[in-house]
């Protein structure tokens, strides 16, 4: 071959390489094509809430328009750190992931549709959870998601449509208590009347009721049952009545009692419940943490059960077989069996009220500390040294700043950035792990997605014919057998598990999908050190100075 066509062929080459690195690297190379997406996206989201108008009326438009500024700010630091397409804008799943961890942030809402039970976020579309209620809003933001990604904007207009529907059930709500004490919507009511129809409210919002069929006798019957069947009754009158003391203050006398106003109390306690509710939770994980196993997050599964053998009041009765459901028992060693305490609380065995839209759940701690992450780094990913200082200052309920972490926690931090071409993504399996270990009794351990499935204590009733509760002679035998094995090893040390899958939970379009992580400028070295390949192969054949090291190229399976 001659020098001529030597030079041609590495020439080619080199062109077929660049080509391909043009295609692998899709977003990042779009040129005049990524600003015509940019474009079409913008005027998609100028025309979302006219479209809304189209399907749903002018009404609901103007109701949603109303809460869209309030949540998109409350939205911004969380996109601005979601991993997002050329044109910023975030897919499907990214869209369900953010806008449930914002429903819980805010509300204790566990949203039914944006959840994602113990499946990955891109099993279904947010848009689905719609689909029982409106096939208009389920068509119209399920068609925008599937064609062109959402933005910012775009996304808080479909939590603003969540909100507005949230608010028709709760006039649906009051309607009901209005006919089953016998008063109309015209009347203006005496304070004694107020406040008995903010309790029948009240009473419908914590158990779960079927509006249409409730009559005056069955409500009379719940309400006289209440004490009973829920223990924090009396406490819940007390905060819902506090709230409408507050509206009232701010009401005209000839207003106090009004429909308009009864409206306004509900809305407020509907936004202020699951905060408020979540006292319960912080009790919950107090009563955990005294018999927790020191600094592991755990507690020793016999002594989760032990006191309800003496103590009727005793509240952790749930079976061994409904903690696996949950993903709250740790199993690591089958001669320790432990509870995660974060797992367990931040489960649907502890959800109270619902609605046809979402239940009432304890708030995951580990959000807060997420979410202040986030708002710092402010991208989708982070140096292991920008983490390490940043958690240095960052303080949650047991655990005091400054705060300095084992050798062991960086070292792993290292390894999953080393995975990822030097950056640690914030929204993976591994990072979330790695927040556990950081956080053991505020984060929740991530399990595999299709591992669990957590339930309900009604839905595991209905769903199944195992055991909700650990019977009495079940636990005796637990206790016996953990005295045998407390016997005959050490059980001084519990070493938190680690396993080294990956999973994303939002997708990062910038990048190649089998590589996710790969940041760009390791796609580069790559491509560099193919054509150094190319170059030392073709001096092995045509004799030149150019020496080359080879290059072996990277493992893209999710393991660390």
């Amino acid at each position: 071959m001659s020098a001529l066509t030597h030079s041609a062929f590495l020439a080619s080459l080199v062109f077929t390489l660049c080509s391909l690195t043009a295609m692998a690297s899709g977003d990042v190379f779009l040129g005049s094509r990524g600003a015509r997406v940019s474009a079409a996206g913008h005027h998609n989201g100028v025309d979302l809430l006219h479209e809304l108008e189209q399907v749903s009326g002018r009404d609901h438009r103007q109701a949603t328009e109303s809460r869209v500024g309030r949540l998109e700010e409350a939205l911004r630091p969380m996109f601005q750190a979601m991993p997002k397409d050329a044109s910023d804008l975030l897919d499907s799943a990214g869209v369900r992931y953010m806008l449930h961890r914002m429903f819980v942030q805010r509300h204790g809402w566990f949203v039914v549709g944006l959840d994602n039970d113990g499946d990955s976020w891109n099993s279904s579309s947010p848009a689905a959870v719609f689909k029982a209620h409106s096939s208009e809003h389920h068509e119209l933001f399920g068609d925008k998601l599937n064609n062109h990604g959402f933005s910012l904007h775009q996304v808080a207009v479909f939590a603003a449509t969540l909100e507005t529907l949230v608010h028709g059930e709760s006039i649906e709500r009051l309607q009901t208590a209005y006919r089953v004490l016998g008063f109309e919507r015209s009347e203006t009511l005496s304070d004694v009347e107020g406040a008995e129809v903010i309790e029948a409210y009240m009473l419908m919002y914590v158990q779960e009721t079927n509006l249409t069929s409730v009559t005056p006798s069955l409500f009379k019957q719940k309400l006289r049952m209440a004490a009973k069947m829920y223990q924090t009754w009396g406490d819940t009158q007390k905060f819902a009545q506090a709230i409408r003391q507050r509206i009232l203050e701010d009401t005209d006398d000839s207003e106090r009692n009004t429909w308009e106003t009864n409206l306004k109390v509900v809305e407020e306690i509907s936004e202020r419940y699951g905060r408020w509710q979540d006292k319960e939770c912080h009790t919950l994980k107090g009563m955990l943490l005294d018999l927790e196993k020191p600094g592991t997050g755990r507690v020793r599964l016999e002594d989760f059960y032990a006191p309800g053998l003496h103590n009727k009041s005793w509240q952790f009765t749930e079976s061994v077989q409904y903690l696996q459901q949950l993903g709250a028992l740790d199993e690591s060693n089958p001669l320790q069996k432990t509870v995660i305490i974060s797992n367990y609380v931040n489960s649907p065995a502890n959800c109270v009220a619902s609605s046809k839209f979402y239940s009432v759940c304890c708030i995951d701690q580990c959000e807060d500390l997420l979410a202040t992450l986030e708002r710092k780094i402010a991208a989708p990913d982070a140096t292991p040294d920008q983490i390490v200082t940043l958690v240095a200052s960052l303080a949650s309920d047991t655990v005091q700043v400054p705060y300095t972490l084992p050798a062991s926690l960086v070292q792993r931090l290292q390894d999953i950035a080393a995975h990822h071409g030097g950056l640690v993504p914030l929204h993976g399996r591994l990072f979330a792990q790695w927040m556990h270990h950081a956080y053991p009794r505020e984060c929740p351990y991530p399990h595999l997605a299709g591992t669990t499935r957590p339930l309900t204590q009604e839905e595991w009733i209905d769903q199944t014919t195992a055991p909700l509760q650990a019977e009495h002679d079940e636990i005796r035998a637990l206790l016996d057998a953990a005295r045998e094995s407390d016997s005959t090893m050490d059980v001084t040390e519990h070493v938190l598990p680690w396993s080294h899958e990956e999973e994303l939970f939002v997708r990062n379009p910038r990048l190649p999908q089998e590589s996710q992580g790969k940041s760009f400028i390791s796609r580069i070295f790559m491509f560099v050190s193919a054509v150094f390949l190319l170059m030392a192969w073709s001096a092995s054949r045509f004799p030149s100075p150019i020496k080359s090291k080879g290059f072996q190229k990277a493992d893209h399976k999710y393991y660390v």
